[in-house]
């Protein structure tokens, strides 16, 4: 049997979450919203308003974060972790949406100063770079596996164009030359189960011209493979088989690498719908114009200026009130006339507590307060049900059983017209005595009605607050004034429905003379007293608007001196890339004259370092000068020259100079500039031996090294010699720069490159040590190496 019980429906939250869902960004965001339990503590509550506040400001400086590209990969990661092999489709999803994860946590560990938040969420993303990589390249534009990525594949398909073409020009020649005379039904070959035919007409059916592979529907026309691409269409499809299987098993490849990250990429996505949760709120945010307010635990609501989210949806203009219950005034009941605004009152008030519950901002002026509540339950409406044999008034009691259950600290409660249906005395009192039993266990109450009774609880119980929407000039205004009362107006509202004027004549006829003149006399009251209450709340309007519009100046003018800072810091870095960029072209200069030495090369140096100066910021500017380091030389010792990036032995100092040999030639320095990394050299004990291969020192392991830009060269997609080539200047740069450990990124492929960069490696006297890079490095796919010193 269905029994009435309160809940949340009555107030319209199932077409609100909807709309809260439908503003996620994927569908793994949209279906965590709809099932998202409430928010049980203040941090919690607090962290989700960080991050909307956080997002909003990344997207409003113009940063994407991405999460819209992040797709539900769940299932098929689920099924490569267990073997499965999966189809293009689902690799390249796979692939796009590892991208998309990867992206999201280096644009927000990047903007992690703005957004700490955001950045702490998606700190959990530690995706294998080489599974993504993989995934991510090996696809063409059009969708298939790339050539590029797997060569194999590339050979074969040229080998299946050439058949192909073979074919057609072996057929073209059949249709244009003489040979099949009239036996042809038209000039054109086709397809049939994938080989290559030529259409002939009936007759020629028997003429042995090749294989027959079917007839048309009328039987005019015979398909016959010629017996001279019998040969080329087998060898076609053979090909084509060994493709499908290359294919196939690349495909099989690529989902184990999949399937190897099925823990990573669950706490990947878990953290991807935890960012598009926070996009859920931040766009439902901006639809209702949602400021964010504050929020506390102790069953205070102080709602400015607040509207129906629902009617605000549906894009009715909707009448603001303020709205408001604390610990003074635990419970507010609502009167005024039918159809006057008293749910929508009622539902504003518990729509903006249930969206305090998920995260979310509320549709109030700012300075409002909504707090958290544990419990959230509304009786709404007629509860009467035929199949539990229940009437109206049976239905509340049932309703208000379960709410005396329910009632305790951090509960709101909201009882829409409580406990009518039966005799208007004894329902009134009934009701009197549920809402002081409700606010004696601590619940918070919003109540509507009609009873007189219940309108004068004020007066006598000072925990309750009166409020009733008002009429003027002969409508409803839906607004809400606090302490008043308001009157039922069923006479009027009967006029406005179109009820017969003689009916209602009758009506206050029936009501007698006096008991009418009071009704009227009372509505007058009711009437002027609203447009005084509705003049005083316009220039309280007036009051807040200024003090908002004052706020609003404040935070522009804190915005323009943070926004001044940044752009002093700006260029500070600007100035230190510019730094950078010297000290690159101070090391080609070296790098120059260490290869070809001699005067006119040294002046030619002097003279570009001289230009390289004005590079320096100007005395008194924005940009601090780096103090510099003392330092005391001596002949002998080995030193580092930072601006250059190379090293040296000191062969002299003087007073503001030093002589550093670097190679076969000798530099002029300021004192400053070197920085000592030890004594002189020890000498060498007995006759010297050469060097075949000079090795590094054991120092950092290479598995424990780092790898940056800077210091990684990408080999993929040349070929062995240009890759050489390119390896051997990458060298040479990374020793003027002072680079010791480098990576060189060959990938897999067809193993070539890695072979051949490894082989020279061994020969290499610049190499001291080298090693297959760790799975945290990247793998395999990258080869580590370190220096000599």
């Amino acid at each position: 049997m269905n029994r009435p019980h309160p809940d949340t429906d009555g107030l319209d939250w199932p077409f609100l979450l909807d709309a809260l869902a439908g503003s996620a960004r994927t569908t793994l965001g949209r279906q965590a919203m709809l099932t998202l339990q409430p928010l049980t503590t203040i941090q919690a509550v607090s962290a989700a308003y960080d991050g909307v506040d956080e997002l909003a400001g990344l997207e409003d400086e113009g940063v994407d974060v991405g999460v819209g590209a992040v797709h539900d990969i769940r299932s098929t990661t689920a099924r490569a972790a267990q073997g499965g092999v999966l189809d293009d489709a689902e690799l390249r999803t796979a692939g796009n949406t590892l991208v998309a994860l990867n992206h999201m946590a280096q644009t927000l560990d990047r903007h992690g100063d703005k957004a700490p938040t955001l950045a702490a969420i998606v700190g959990v993303i530690e995706l294998d770079f080489g599974v993504v990589d993989t995934l991510s390249t090996a696809w063409e534009p059009t969708g298939e596996l790339s050539a590029r990525a797997f060569p194999q594949l590339g050979e074969l398909r040229e080998r299946i164009a050439a058949i192909h073409s073979r074919i057609r020009t072996t057929l073209d020649g059949m249709v244009s030359g003489e040979t099949l005379g009239g036996a042809l039904q038209d000039t054109f070959w086709t397809q049939r189960d994938n080989r290559y035919v030529l259409p002939l007409k009936q007759f020629a059916k028997g003429s042995n011209v090749g294989i027959v592979h079917g007839t048309s529907r009328t039987g005019q026309t015979v398909f016959v493979e010629p017996h001279e691409v019998v040969a080329l269409n087998n060898n076609l499809r053979i090909t084509e088989g060994e493709l499908a299987a290359e294919e196939h098993k690349i495909r099989a490849t690529l989902s184990r690498a999949l399937g190897s990250s099925a823990p990573q990429i669950t706490d990947a996505l878990e953290a991807a719908v935890a960012i598009d949760l926070t996009a859920a709120r931040l766009g439902l945010s901006r639809t209702l114009q949602c400021p964010r307010p504050s929020v506390g635990t102790d069953g205070v609501i102080r709602l400015q200026q607040a509207r129906h989210p629902v009617l605000a949806l549906r894009g009715v203009d909707v009448v603001a009130n303020d709205l408001r219950i604390n610990s003074d005034s635990p419970a507010l009941v609502i009167s005024g006339p039918n159809a006057g605004g008293k749910t929508v009152a009622l539902k504003t008030i518990g729509l903006c507590a249930l969206l305090v519950q998920r995260g979310c901002f509320v549709p109030a002026d700012e300075g409002s307060r909504v707090d958290l509540f544990e419990e959230i339950a509304a009786a709404i409406g007629d509860q009467q049900t035929v199949e539990g044999d229940l009437s109206s008034f049976s239905a509340h009691l049932v309703v208000l059983g379960e709410m005396l259950q329910m009632a305790r600290p951090g509960a709101l409660l909201l009882l829409d017209e409580l406990a009518t249906g039966t005799d208007p005395t004894q329902g009134a009192a009934l009701a009197q005595a549920v809402l002081e039993t409700l606010l004696d266990r601590g619940a918070r109450l919003v109540i509507t009605t009609h009873f007189g009774r219940l309108k004068g609880l004020a007066t006598v119980d000072p925990r309750f607050a009166v409020a009733a929407t008002r009429y003027a000039d002969g409508q409803p205004t839906y607004q809400l004034v606090f302490g008043t009362t308001g009157e039922s107006r069923a006479l009027d509202l009967a006029y406005r429905m179109g009820m017969d004027e003689a009916i209602l004549d009758r009506a206050r006829e029936l009501m007698g003379t006096g008991e009418a003149q009071l009704a009227q006399t009372l509505e007058a009251l009711e009437e002027e007293r609203t447009k005084a209450e509705m003049a005083t709340q316009a220039l309280a309007k007036q009051a807040r608007d200024l003090q908002l519009r004052e706020a609003a100046l404040a935070r522009r003018d804190a915005t323009i001196a943070k926004r001044a800072k940044q752009l002093e810091q700006e260029a500070a870095d600007a100035f230190l890339v510019r730094l950078k960029g010297a000290d690159k072209a101070i090391g080609q200069v070296v790098a120059d004259l260490q290869a070809n030495p001699g005067h006119a090369r040294a002046n030619a140096a002097r003279a570009a370092v001289s230009a390289m100066r004005g590079l320096a910021p100007k005395k008194g500017g924005k940009v601090p000068a780096i103090p510099a380091k003392p330092t005391e030389l001596a002949a002998g010792d080995r030193v580092k020259l930072v601006k250059v990036g190379t090293r040296g032995e000191v062969v002299d100092v003087g007073n503001k100079d030093a002589r550093v040999r670097v190679g076969s030639m000798t530099l002029n320095v300021k004192l400053k500039d070197p920085e000592r990394i030890g004594g002189p050299p020890p000498k060498p004990q007995g006759p010297a031996r050469p060097r075949k291969v000079a090795r590094a020192p054991q120092g950092l392991p290479l598995n424990e090294a780092v790898r940056l830009p800077s210091n990684t060269l990408d080999l993929r997609g040349q070929r062995v010699e240009e890759g050489l080539e390119a390896c051997d200047k990458f060298f040479d740069r990374a020793t003027m720069s002072g680079h010791e450990t480098l990576f060189l990124l060959h990938g897999h492929g067809t193993g070539a490159m890695k072979v051949g960069v490894r082989g020279w490696l061994k020969g290499n006297t610049l190499v001291g040590r080298w090693a297959p890079a760790s799975e945290e490095q990247g793998g395999d796919a990258f080869t580590v190496v370190t220096l000599t010193v």
